[in-house]
């Protein structure tokens, strides 16, 4: 029953956040005028605030009137700068239904094909959250570093990469994407001052003629198997100066936070034929140790999330 109660608090979270509902009770409320005013049913919106009571989340006061508690406005509102709340409608939407179809999957030893289409709305969602709790950390190693040049690898819309050019505008930036589609995007809101290009992080490494200072690798891991990401680590060390570092954001098990996040986070990789299961320091340590990497830093960005800062520095050997 108290799996029930863990689940309950993050259903209901969930739907707080994917509705405002924590906004519109971020004062003493009654339910009647919320329904009202947001066009909801009143018995539906009755139940949830049900729920949030006994799960902590919300209180009820003078007059039937009801309210959020801090927390959840801070955490779980859109409108907070601190929200998780995508985290919670990642984990909602796409990882519970994956293990909803657990049963199956086994019993017929089968993987999903993880569509990047149908859910590119959440990534991009949940990418945005991560840059903001991770730009003020990248700028303080490129600040510590002083890189000539910067790859960000998978650059998306080139939010760090811009980031980067605002604070150190001297610094050489290339950017890589497969999508034609978001490359063309990022190098519209780029400008001629960063380089974006498409196409596939392998072939641009293995045809990068020259030498770069930095690669930033965020959100990548998992779609490379382990052997693949052993043989990517090598590509980065050709690729990188003497003094080369390479930034990595990821999910990582086995790790201090997070564990209920990547616990699922990981599941959610394995039941994909085109996902792969979350790295753990350890494994970072060893495979990029064999390519020539020490790990240098491990920072938590998102504790809830289980979402690391890993920083590798080159060896020199």
């Amino acid at each position: 029953m108290k799996t029930n109660e863990n689940f309950l608090k993050t259903w209901h979270a969930h739907v707080g956040y994917k509705l405002d509902l924590f906004d519109s009770f971020k004062r003493p409320s009654r339910v009647d005028k919320v329904a009202a005013s947001r066009e909801f049913s009143p018995e539906l919106l009755q139940r949830w605030i049900d729920v949030g009571i006994q799960v902590g989340h919300m209180k009820e006061g003078r007059g039937g009137r009801y309210r959020a508690k801090k927390r959840l406005i801070k955490y779980a509102s859109k409108s907070s700068a601190e929200s998780v709340g995508i985290l919670l409608r990642e984990m909602m939407e796409l990882h519970i239904p994956t293990l909803l179809q657990y049963p199956s999957l086994l019993e017929e030893d089968q993987r999903l094909t993880y569509l990047t289409d149908k859910f590119a709305d959440i990534v991009a969602e949940t990418s945005t959250l991560l840059e903001k709790a991770a730009v003020h950390p990248i700028l303080k190693w490129v600040k510590k570093e002083k890189p000539a040049s910067v790859i960000d690898l998978g650059c998306g819309l080139g939010g760090y990469l811009k980031s980067i050019h605002d604070k150190y505008p001297k610094t050489e930036l290339i950017g890589v994407e497969l999508s034609s589609e978001v490359a063309a995007k990022a190098q519209q809101r780029a400008g001629d001052k960063i380089d974006i290009r498409q196409g596939d992080i392998n072939e641009f490494l293995d045809t990068f003629d020259g030498r770069t200072d930095m690669i930033m690798a965020h959100n990548l891991l998992y779609y490379f198997t382990r052997e693949e990401r052993q043989r990517l680590y090598k590509r980065f060390s050709n690729a990188l100066s003497s003094r080369g570092s390479v930034t990595i954001i990821c999910p990582l098990v086995k790790a201090k936070y997070g564990a209920a996040f990547t616990t699922a986070f990981n599941t959610f990789m394995t039941a994909h034929e085109n996902l792969h299961p979350l790295p753990s320091i350890e494994e970072i340590d060893t495979d990029a140790g064999r390519a020539g990497f020490k790990v240098e830093d491990v920072k938590p960005l998102i504790r809830e999330g289980g979402w690391y800062l890993v920083t590798l520095k080159k060896t020199g050997q």
